[in-house]
């Protein structure tokens, strides 16, 4: 009786555990539950104003298009399978098949970048950090500019980076196999900068944690180098990527971000010493990158998504090092969210003003059989329509486009368009004279 009770007695203790732990971290589920909520209300704000970049309406294009075997869209005006490597992006299909909207990519945006504080919590949990300061660290990770600016700006592959690395970490952490190597895959097939990211810590792992895990995944990132660099040549074609060189552009703006990845989480990564070498390939992609079509340091940019990861994690290693960082790292996060936040949640920034007439005209292109071209600075315009697979942006510049300023700071009139009174005059969701 004894044999056949055991492990009965076994399993209720690990369910015991798991609910302990559950519930110890109930207070980063309720932080990625409300940091949801605020940012698909700002997010579809932002799309109702017509304020979205041109991406937006080429992922979701190159979705639609996918339910029929092509990656083609109207925005890159190629297959998007061409530009980058993002097949993992497919797993979006069947829902953007049922709910073909723009409105399913912000929805999806945002709750990506929200559940990435989970296994940060975990993760953190795992290294040795005590509860109290993984809710912490993984708050922190949702008040960080980057985070936020992640689920405001345009969709993009990167915007699952941060779920995916730190489930990935999570799993090497544990040493679970199948998990790490499954992690790793849907990771590297976001895009191809990510393959050559999990290589180098890969042969970290290898290294200094588990050698079985570390080979298996220098192995799998070498596989899909590999495909990747046969497909672009098989079809003759190479990723759009920007030029490097050894000459640093922007300087200011290069250190103003690591700065702002840091502050958030007290500057507890640097407690992890000669262990933030690991993190150079990643900021060596965007210190050398030449000008591109706008600035990679940006803390709002996709492009700062792994060195964001990066540092949530060793911000964990950190704490887990000194736990003396735990009581500043909430009022520094919230602190350099005020203050430097690239989103609309910033002191004296209020959410657009939506001229829903212009909305339902863009619908209607949505909505409509017939083929339109639009002019380069409908991106917002795009945005909406590029359900319609007949819908183009014209790939030519237009420099007459009138520019609108970014954010609306005019909180009268915010609240007045509430009641359905509008300014006279209005560009981009922002009242102008």
């Amino acid at each position: 009786m004894r044999r056949d009770e055991r492990p009965l007695h076994i399993m209720s203790r690990t369910r015991l555990r798991h609910r302990m732990l559950t519930s110890r971290m109930r207070a980063t589920y309720i932080a990625a539950a409300v940091f949801a909520i605020v940012y698909i209300a700002l997010g579809l704000n932002k799309l109702y104003a017509l304020r979205y970049g041109a991406d937006l309406g080429t992922y979701l294009q190159t979705l639609v298009n996918l339910q029929h075997g092509s990656s083609w869209n109207f925005g890159e005006w190629k297959r998007h399978f061409e530009v980058h490597d993002s097949w993992t992006l497919g797993a979006l299909v069947p829902l953007v098949a049922i709910f073909p909207r723009a409105q399913t990519l912000i929805v999806v945006q945002v709750l990506a970048v929200a559940a990435a504080a989970i296994p940060l919590a975990f993760f953190a949990r795992e290294v040795g950090v005590g509860a109290r300061a993984a809710n912490f660290i993984a708050i922190a990770y949702l008040l960080t500019p980057s985070a936020q600016g992640l689920s405001y700006d345009n969709f993009s592959e990167n915007v699952f980076v941060p779920l995916l690395a730190f489930g990935a970490a999570l799993a090497v952490r544990k040493r679970l196999f199948w998990p790490a190597l499954i992690a790793a895959q849907l990771l590297m097939g976001l895009k191809e900068d990510q393959i050559l990211f999990v290589l180098w810590f890969a042969v970290a792992c290898a290294l200094w944690w588990d050698r079985r895990i570390g080979l298996a995944l220098v192995v799998l990132a070498m596989a899909n180098g590999v495909g990747f660099w046969t497909f672009e040549r098989a079809l003759g074609v190479r990723p759009n990527d920007p030029g490097y060189s050894l000459v640093i552009y922007n300087p200011a703006g290069k250190i103003s971000m690591l700065l702002l990845l840091l502050a958030p989480f007290a500057f507890a990564p640097l407690a992890v010493g000669r262990w933030l070498l690991l993190g150079a390939p990643l900021l060596a992609e965007i210190v050398f990158m030449r000008p591109w079509n706008y600035e990679p340091s940006r803390i709002g940019s996709h492009y700062v998504a792994p060195l964001l990861a990066a540092t949530a994690l060793a911000a964990a290693c950190g704490v887990a090092r000194d736990p003396r960082f735990t009581r500043a790292i909430v009022p520094c996060a919230i602190i350099v969210m005020l203050l430097f936040n690239d989103a609309v949640l910033r002191p004296g920034r209020w959410p657009y003003i939506v001229n829903w007439n212009a909305y339902a005209r863009a619908v209607a292109l949505r909505e409509s059989d017939r083929s339109v071209l639009l002019r380069r600075g409908d991106e917002g315009v795009w945005a909406v329509a590029a359900a319609n697979p007949t819908v183009r942006l014209d790939p030519r510049p237009d420099p007459h486009f009138p520019g609108c300023p970014a954010y609306d700071t005019d909180a009268a009139a915010f609240f007045s368009s509430l009641t359905g009174h509008l300014p006279l005059h209005l560009c981009g969701g922002v009242p102008v004279r």
